[in-house]
C-alpha cells in the first residue's frame, strides 16, 4: 500500500497531547484518528492492509486501547 505519512503524526500528537494531560484535547485528536481510519476503511482499506508500514487494524486497536485506558468512553467535554 501506498505510504501517506498522514497517520503516524497523528498518531504522535496524540500521545504528545495526552502526556501533557490536556484530556480535552487529545479526545478531539484521538477522534479525528478515528475518523481518518474509517476513511481508509471506507475507502476500501481491509484489516491486514498496512498504512505507514502497520497493519490498519493494530492502528484500530492503538486507538481504541488508547481512548480506553485514557477514560475517554464516557468523556463529555461539556
Amino acid at each position: 500500500m501506498k505510504k501517506t505519512n498522514i497517520v503516524t503524526p497523528m498518531w504522535e500528537k496524540c500521545k504528545q497531547v495526552l502526556q501533557s494531560g490536556d484530556i480535552v484535547k487529545a479526545d478531539e485528536l484521538l477522534m479525528q484518528l478515528i475518523f481518518k481510519l474509517a476513511d481508509y476503511t471506507s475507502n476500501g482499506y481491509k484489516d491486514d492492509d498496512k498504512i505507514e508500514g502497520v497493519k490498519l487494524e493494530v492502528w484500530k486497536e492503538r486507538a481504541w486501547y488508547t481512548i480506553e485506558n485514557a477514560g475517554l468512553l464516557d468523556y463529555d467535554p461539556n
